[in-house]
């Protein structure tokens, strides 16, 4: 529930005029853009160009989760002025595409038969609670990701990795090397999940080096999934929306 003060301050949004918009525009550049991409279309966060939105898409909804943040997620509340919130709401809703779902030239139907019998994506990401960990789940991935960066991250994955499924390499005193994602790491220790789904960790003074590679564990599949497979593969994966 809302408190009694954010009640009050949560009203329909008052700042509505292309000035406002543009300002918006400014305040989402430096606070929002780092995680929901330049153009609103989704990176770390979600995609904010489809109008509708998972936590509410009434300009009240809107402004509470900016100012206020999202629990259990990656957003954190902005610290603005009342106005300058309700100027990125305007911002945010000059993205809308219309509302509704972007239309995609691929059949979802064929592309959950890709999914399940090519490219073996069940072995990395996590399905409704079935699949590996290696990479994200994807049970909500079309609340999260835009078609576009759905279609890159499948083709070219090293080139927006999400930062929580960090490539890392350990080389131990023997010579062995050890490639994962990182989990957790301090001045002493690092931790890792391992190619084979095992939590390994190792002492840093007992290790011959440690490597963070700016690329993805994923293979690119740009050259595995092409026209109408990869549309198809992208309709599905986009389709997804688990509440």
């Amino acid at each position: 529930m809302l408190s009694k003060a954010l009640q009050d301050r949560v009203q329909e949004n008052p700042h509505t005029a292309e000035a406002d918009v543009e300002a918006g525009a400014k305040v989402f550049q430096r606070s929002c853009s780092l995680c929901h991409g330049a153009d609103g279309t989704g990176g770390d966060g979600p995609d904010l160009t489809r109008g509708v939105f998972r936590h509410g898409s009434s300009d009240a909804a809107l402004f509470r989760n900016i100012l206020t943040g999202i629990p259990n997620t990656g957003m954190g509340g902005i610290y603005q002025p009342d106005k300058s919130i309700w100027q990125v709401v305007s911002y945010v809703r000059s993205l809308s595409r219309g509302g509704g779902d972007e239309e995609l030239p691929g059949d979802p139907r064929r592309g959950r038969m890709l999914y399940m019998s090519r490219g073996s994506c069940s072995d990395c990401h996590r399905l409704n609670g079935s699949g590996g960990r290696l990479g994200p789940d994807l049970s909500d991935l079309g609340w999260r990701r835009a078609p576009d960066h759905i279609r890159a991250s499948i083709a070219e994955p090293s080139e927006s990795i999400d930062r929580t499924y960090r490539t890392v390499e350990v080389r131990t005193e023997s010579g062995a090397i050890v490639r994962g994602v990182l989990r957790n790491e301090d001045r002493f220790s690092i931790q890792l999940f391992d190619e084979f789904e095992n939590l390994r960790s190792f002492q840093k003074a007992e290790l011959a080096g440690i490597e963070k590679p700016e690329e993805s564990l994923m293979p690119p599949l740009g050259s595995f999934f092409r026209g109408r497979d990869l549309d198809d593969l992208v309709a599905y994966l986009y389709s997804l929306r688990r509440e």
